[in-house]
C-alpha cells in the first residue's frame, strides 16, 4: 500500500511538510512546476485556520532542519521523502544537488539506503505511468531514458 493514501496530516505536519518541500525546490532555484505541485498539495492539505497557500509559500524554507521533525513516524518519514522527491522531479529535472539534499532529508528520518532507493524508484515509475498514456511513444521513451540516466 502506498504511504500516503491512509494517513491524516496534522496541520503541524501539512506546514512542515510544505516547508521540506520548499527546501528541495529551493536547491536549484523554485520551479513554476515545483511551485504549483507544492501549493497544490498545501491547499488540498490545509484547513480553514492555517495561513494562506501564497503567504506559505512565500515563507523562506531555506533555513529549513529536518531535525523539526523528529520524532515522527515511519509512515510519515516515508511520506516526507516521497513528498520531497516528487518536489524535486517536477521540473523535470531531479539535480544531484537535490538528490543530496533529500538523501540527508531521508538519513536525518532514519531512512536507509535501500529504502530510499525504493522510494525514488516509485516516483519515477510514476512520473513513467503518467506519461504512457501519451500517443507519442517517441517523447515517453526519451523522457524514460532522461529519467534512468538521474540514476
Amino acid at each position: 500500500m502506498h504511504p500516503m493514501s491512509d494517513q491524516h496530516l496534522s496541520p503541524a505536519q501539512v506546514t512542515q511538510l510544505t516547508q521540506a518541500m520548499l527546501s528541495v525546490a529551493l536547491v536549484d532555484g523554485i520551479h513554476p512546476a515545483e511551485a504549483a505541485l507544492i501549493g497544490q498539495f498545501y491547499e488540498s492539505s490545509r484547513s480553514a485556520d492555517m495561513p494562506t497557500t501564497a503567504a506559505t509559500l512565500a515563507m523562506d524554507a531555506s533555513a529549513f532542519d529536518a531535525h523539526s521533525l523528529l520524532p515522527c513516524a515511519p509512515e510519515f518519514a516515508d511520506t516526507v521523502v516521497l513528498m520531497c522527491l516528487m518536489a524535486a522531479y517536477a521540473d523535470g529535472d531531479f539535480s544531484s544537488a537535490e538528490r543530496a539534499h533529500v538523501q540527508a532529508l531521508a538519513t536525518t528520518l532514519g531512512m536507509g539506503a535501500a529504502r530510499f532507493e525504493l522510494h525514488i524508484g516509485q516516483v519515477r515509475d510514476g512520473l513513467v505511468a503518467a506519461l504512457s498514456h501519451l500517443p507519442d511513444a517517441a517523447s515517453v521513451a526519451a523522457v524514460v531514458q532522461k529519467l534512468n540516466a538521474a540514476d
